[in-house]
């Protein structure tokens, strides 16, 4: 899918929160003024995309550097919202030559790098962390079990409860209707992209921060429900060439008010 395009448009790519799919478009008329030619490309196992038993975080470059070269694209800019954020950094690792620059918005962070998303977790996290490392079949029927929901009733992934920036957002029938397809296309296959990635979340990444060398602005809100922010710091204190951006105000949506002037840090 390509969001705003334009003739000779500065080229971006954005990978999807989870649940998600390739038709979220933060803010289609901001893309369109700033001139990009927006990306976006569903996981396996999402929307269109055939399922992938087996993938790993690190598999996923490849997809993309077949998926850019196909259209014509050599060098770009990439941004990864939420659960998008590690294949984002497996794609700035892997093909640092193509990658001009990058965005991580309200990114998750690895666990086997910040100690303290280690130390937060519960005892039922725990429980699932350990078998998504060790018996990850069984972490995935257990997601699985826990979100059929989400499969047969995607409507309801909106009305779960959420800090007020992001209830307030969603009070936006433009922003809602975008969330309401996004996820609706997520699950049009059930939930086997939406459990994969959780599942390798909770796992090892197959890599490490330090060694990504492109520079990265790690955007994220001081409101967020999902993801602490003192979590993020510590992660990108981890990326060689990191800058942040902290939203006191905002919370795990930030990346709809924000896009504009993402997309600004983005292309200059």
């Amino acid at each position: 899918m390509r969001c705003g395009e334009r003739r000779k448009a500065s080229r971006r790519c954005c990978f999807h929160g989870s649940p998600g799919s390739r038709l979220f478009c933060p803010d289609p008329v901001a893309t369109a003024a700033a001139g990009v030619r927006l990306v976006t490309v569903d996981r396996p196992g999402y929307g269109r995309s055939a399922a992938a038993p087996g993938r790993r975080i690190t598999d996923w470059p490849a997809d993309i550097e077949q998926l850019v070269t196909a259209l014509g694209i050599d060098r770009f800019a990439l941004l990864g919202h939420s659960s998008g954020g590690p294949y984002a950094l497996a794609c700035a690792l892997a093909m640092p030559q193509r990658i001009t620059r990058m965005a991580l918005v309200s990114c998750v962070v690895p666990l086997d790098e910040v100690p303290a998303a280690w130390a937060a977790l519960d005892d039922d996290e725990r429980r699932l962390v350990e078998l998504a490392r060790h018996h990850p079949d069984q972490a995935a029927a257990t997601i699985a079990d826990a979100a059929g929901w989400l499969a047969s009733e995607p409507d309801r992934f909106l009305t779960l409860p959420r800090p007020e920036p992001d209830a307030l957002l969603l009070q936006d029938p433009s922003v809602r209707s975008r969330y309401l397809d996004s996820v609706r296309e997520a699950v049009r296959q059930g939930l086997a992209g939406y459990v994969s990635d959780e599942v390798l979340e909770r796992r090892p990444w197959g890599f490490r921060l330090g060694d990504v060398n492109t520079p990265v602005a790690v955007w994220h809100g001081g409101k967020d429900g999902y993801i602490p922010p003192a979590h993020v710091e510590a992660m990108a204190a981890l990326l060689p060439r990191s800058r942040t951006r902290f939203h006191a105000d905002q919370a795990h949506g930030l990346i709809i008010p924000s896009w504009a002037a993402i997309l600004t840090e983005l292309t200059s």
